[in-house]
């Protein structure tokens, strides 16, 4: 779908959104500048007096986010989530515990009660493989690993509370799946492409080690920091130079794949083939030839393959990652996956939040804190999702008609979107007209909602 006069903003939200895996050294991540909050579309008509009315006629009331509540409640996802094989579960800061629970709660419901026996989040492949063990073995400090996804978002108690059940889930005779889909960190795909080569056949390690030696000098290291210069930093000819001869390492694997194979089997080849794709990922975010959310969307669909058509997999990123807006992960896993992925969006009205300190005027992030969430703006979609009786509720946009009571929800409206950055100065850059009703299939809504609390940073010391 077009987007009506949202350009500039969407280009300057991505950046904020990108910001939450830049390298953890970086004092200020990249970020949009300071702009006004877009008026209402021309076309937007004024939402009915009785939206709330509405609303409570038609939304699913729900008891709240803790992980630990009974399901009994959640009794209606069976009807919203159906036979889809992929919910995708987003949320409009990165920094909002309820947002965190309340995913967790839903994976718990999805996987106790339908089956779900994948999850899969926006972070780095390899590194959260190392979850993906401890989850299913318990081998590692969880804590720690957690750490090891370098960036501070899901470094949380929340989170951690999810991993530990997963771990206990499984320990009890479960078979669910911790996986990323992310490729900013190319560290430790370098060096597990370099260490399966070794293995098998080290007689090669030599020239595969020299032709990923131009990506390896910039890598980041197992704490997650890159060094300086940078590889975006380099000529274009010097980016050249590498993307050819990381494919060189491409085919040195494919040509090798029967010999290499019989020598490790089939699941380390495929471990160091998506290592050096991710690593490949990564070069070309960095010279534009792919973007971050097609690379996201490239893993998702590589890892519903490898899962099988019986699988079921839960999806964790940012409401503007999972939406279907052209562009975004979501929309080309919405191409790959049809109506087997239903994709749902997080908003509050209220509340206080998690994130770096964005100064007005500024395009850096600074250090990290807790602030209070702007209050909706007036006819955005918060300002009428507050409206209802209901503190906390889930939307179904998919069967909508057009009609008197919910015209609204068709409309280009105001949405909430601010990613790892906040400043309670310049609150109206965080709004941007959505097409809320063609880009989400459902709708979360809390009336306030609490920040995260973070633990401390502590990545393992080796890859």
């Amino acid at each position: 779908m077009a987007q009506s006069g949202t350009g500039l903003a969407v280009s300057a939200l991505l950046l904020s959104l990108t910001a939450c895996g830049q390298n953890p050294a970086s004092p200020a991540a990249s970020a949009p500048p300071a702009t006004p909050a877009p008026p209402p579309a021309p076309d937007a008509a004024p939402a009915p007096s009785d939206a709330g009315a509405w609303l409570d006629a038609n939304v699913h009331p729900f008891e709240g986010a803790d992980p630990s509540l009974p399901h009994d409640d959640l009794e209606f996802l069976r009807d919203l989530v159906g036979d889809a094989r992929i919910v995708a579960l987003g949320e409009n800061t990165h920094g909002t515990r309820d947002f965190f629970e309340m995913k967790a709660r839903m994976l718990r419901f999805l996987a106790e009660e339908m089956g779900f026996d994948t999850f899969a989040i926006e972070a780095s492949w390899p590194e959260a493989r190392r979850l993906d063990r401890y989850v299913r073995t318990g081998e590692g400090e969880s804590a720690e690993l957690l750490s090891g996804l370098y960036i501070w978002p899901w470094r949380t108690e929340s989170v951690l509370e999810m991993i530990e059940w997963m771990r206990d889930h499984n320990e009890a005779g479960g078979d669910l799946g911790f996986h990323g889909v992310d490729m900013q960190f190319p560290g430790m795909p370098l060096h597990q492409v370099r260490e399966f080569i070794r293995s098998v056949d080290p007689v090669n390690l030599p020239a595969v080690s020299g032709d990923l030696e131009c990506l390896d000098r910039f890598a980041n290291g197992p704490d997650g920091y890159e060094p300086t210069p940078s590889y975006r930093e380099q000529s274009g000819a010097y980016l050249a130079d590498c993307g050819a001869s990381l494919e060189e390492v491409r085919e040195h694997l494919e040509a090798n794949r029967e010999r290499y194979e019989i020598a490790a089997g089939e699941a380390a080849f495929e471990i160091a083939q998506q290592s050096l794709r991710v690593a490949v990922q990564y070069h070309l975010s960095v010279t534009g030839e792919q973007s971050r959310d097609e690379s996201m969307a490239e893993n998702t669909i590589r890892l519903s393959e490898r899962i099988g058509p019986e699988s079921r997999m839960v999806l964790w990123a940012h409401n503007f990652h999972v939406l279907t807006r052209p562009g975004a992960q979501g929309y080309y896993q919405r191409q790959a996956f049809g109506d087997a992925m239903i994709v749902i969006g997080f908003t509050h009205a209220n509340g206080r939040l998690t994130a770096r300190l964005q100064e007005p005027g500024r395009s850096g992030c600074g250090d990290l804190g807790e602030f209070d969430l702007d209050p909706p703006v007036a006819e955005s979609y918060e300002a009428y999702f507050a409206e209802a009786s209901a503190s906390r509720f889930v939307l179904d946009l998919r069967q909508l008609s057009r009609e008197p009571g919910n015209a609204w929800l068709f409309d280009d409206r105001l949405f909430r979107h601010s990613g790892a950055c906040y400043t309670e100065e310049d609150p109206e850059r965080y709004w941007d007209r959505t097409p809320l009703s063609d880009w989400f299939d459902a709708i979360i809504h809390f009336d306030s909602t609490r920040p995260t609390t973070l633990l401390p940073r502590r990545p393992p010391s080796t890859f």
